[in-house]
């Protein structure tokens, strides 16, 4: 007796029938077939899970975001052109001096809104930058609400060029 290959008694098999032994082409491929297989169920999870819930649409990744500027100009000037706000360090946006805007198809999470183009005689008040966080379209849309306030002086050092 040759012994055991892959499990399987090879009786009266001399070495030189093992490579063609259909006891051993057997094993190899229903290894294969097994290997296939498997491939195959972890390929279709795979899919599946990526695809996500087929029973509905996939859920919103973006939402909405409300910002207010109130400026209490007390006998003061008020700068025309308003001020900008940042949102995450992008670009500036123009808002009005006193003014509401809707920002539209922020991605949710956590977001940093700054207001800048405060000339030097006013001042925001409270927290400038502000964090935010911004749910779903389903969802109320935050406002964050920056009030501006005077500081009392007149002299602005030739801030605005009427």
């Amino acid at each position: 007796m040759l012994g055991s290959v892959y499990g399987r008694e090879l009786e009266g098999a001399t070495k030189s029938d093992v490579p063609n032994s259909p006891f051993i082409q057997e094993d190899i491929m229903n290894k294969t077939h097994r290997s296939l297989v498997a491939a195959l169920v972890g390929l279709i999870s795979s899919l599946t899970v990526g695809c996500g819930d087929s029973s509905g649409p996939a859920a919103p990744t973006t939402g909405t975001l409300e910002i207010s500027v109130s400026t209490d100009s007390a006998n003061v000037p008020v700068d025309p052109g308003g001020y900008t706000l940042i949102i995450d360090n992008g670009p500036g946006q123009a808002i009005g001096a006193n003014a509401t805007i809707t920002i539209a198809a922020l991605p949710t999470g956590r977001h940093l809104v700054r207001l800048d183009g405060v000339a030097p005689n006013y001042a925001v008040n409270g927290n400038n930058p502000r964090w935010v966080y911004v749910g779903t379209d389903k969802a109320p849309a935050p406002l964050v609400a920056f009030s501006v306030s005077s500081t009392g002086t007149t002299d602005c050092g030739g801030c605005w060029d009427y």
